[in-house]
């Protein structure tokens, strides 16, 4: 049996990178590919190469891989893909009709925001690995509420937590303090500012401790969201200021889980790597400064009693809400080898076009299509806001005879 697994940025690949030898080990073949999604660069060699890959990986596109017929040599698509390439996957699948893979779409992380906008556009696969029971009981009634049958929602857990971190011994009580930085979140300059000042704060409070400040993605180095301020410059600014940075404060490039197994504490506004920290015993910080703001998706993290400010913040920790703990974290180890034998072991079970209702109706999908064409359908261009776009969506239909 053949499996593609599919990925176009860097976390992405590293959660089908930890998937793969599941089903390895039980007599697959697995080739990955990456996902042209954008013309930027979406991962660099030294990303791929940090993972553990010693060939390259072929780029290719979604188009070409379905209707070259490549993609029919393959069992099983695994799928770890964002929204908008995820659509275009299921449009050229459908035509490919009973010749198509099976197809198994997994999350690169926690669903911190837009669920229902991610659920929708995975909704016509096969199955769906998800993450927690949360987001299954989400899934479920969403996909009930458009008439979609739910039953290829499975319960999975973070891909991430696949890779187990080992704690070093004396790690609480002598390890740094590490706050892992997103690309976006908090996205202003103000907000970033802030969190580098108020963590240098951190650092004069508790001289005796190293404080480490982890950049999602510094350098050439390539991710899903592109930040508006690098943290790495705000960082140079603040040291370059009449306050400075502490002795004790720097930047580091050292992997996650190496910076996890040796840190004391771990902070973050709203990030996966929070429940890698959960699941390795370190104490842990939401960092709940910038607010109730549901684009940050600090949503997800409510009722778990790990939400603190800076100043609040304490070495010690808190001790996590045992009936968050089961509604919104899963271990992947408990469900990954059934998960995979199931999916091995069934046929394609479901007309792609059933599970599509969720993001726009027949009609309404048959309307954008005539209007803005196949590839602006996808790409969702009807949503484009520019006065420009809509003037030319304007003169185009009354060219067309659509508007009297």
């Amino acid at each position: 049996m053949r499996v593609l697994a599919l990925a176009g940025y860097d976390s992405f690949l590293n959660t089908v990178r930890l998937i793969a030898p599941h089903f390895e080990k039980q007599g697959a073949l697995v080739d990955f590919a990456l996902i042209s999604a954008r013309k930027r660069k979406q991962i660099s060699a030294e990303q791929i190469a940090e993972m553990g890959f010693s060939k390259p990986i072929p780029a290719v596109k979604i188009k070409d891989l379905c209707q070259s017929g490549d993609i029919q040599s393959y069992d099983i698509v695994l799928s770890c893909l964002e929204g908008m390439s995820t659509r275009h996957l299921f449009h050229y699948l459908e035509e490919l009709g009973d010749a198509r893979p099976l197809v198994i779409c997994v999350y690169p992380g926690l669903v911190l925001r837009y669920a229902y906008d991610g659920f929708s556009m995975r909704a016509p696969a096969d199955l769906l690995w998800l993450n927690c029971l949360r987001d299954l009981e989400a899934y479920r009634e969403m996909a009930t509420s458009f008439g979609i049958d739910p039953s290829n929602g499975r319960l999975f857990g973070s891909g991430s937590l696949l890779e187990r971190i080992a704690r070093q011994p004396a790690a609480e009580q002598s390890g740094p303090v590490v706050f892992f930085e997103q690309a976006v979140i908090p996205r202003y300059f103000d907000e970033r500012y802030y969190l580098v000042k108020r963590f240098c704060d951190l650092a004069r409070r508790f001289p005796e401790r190293s404080f480490l400040l982890k950049a999602r993605a510094p350098g050439k180095k390539a991710t899903l969201h592109r930040t508006w301020y690098p943290i790495e410059n705000i960082f140079d600014e603040i040291r370059a200021s009449a306050e400075g940075v502490p002795d004790n404060v720097s930047l580091t490039d050292e992997k996650t889980g190496s910076l996890i197994a040796r840190a004391s504490h771990c902070l973050t506004v709203s990030s996966t790597v929070a429940v890698e920290c959960l699941q390795a015993g370190v104490p842990l910080t939401i960092v709940s400064d910038f607010g109730a703001h549901d684009d940050y998706g600090l949503q997800y993290f409510y009722g778990s009693g790990l939400l603190r400010t800076f100043d609040d913040f304490s070495l010690e920790g808190a001790r996590p809400n045992s009936d968050w703990l089961k509604r919104y974290t899963a271990d992947p180890y408990d469900n990954i080898e059934q998960l995979v034998s199931e999916a091995m072991q069934m046929d394609r079970r479901r007309n792609l076009r059933d599970g599509a209702v969720s993001q726009a109706s027949r009609s309404f999908a048959i309307e954008l299509v005539e209007n803005l064409g196949v590839s602006k359908y996808l790409r969702r261009s009807f949503e484009y806001k520019s006065v420009s776009d809509r003037i030319a969506l304007y003169k185009r239909r009354l060219f067309n005879g659509r508007l009297r």
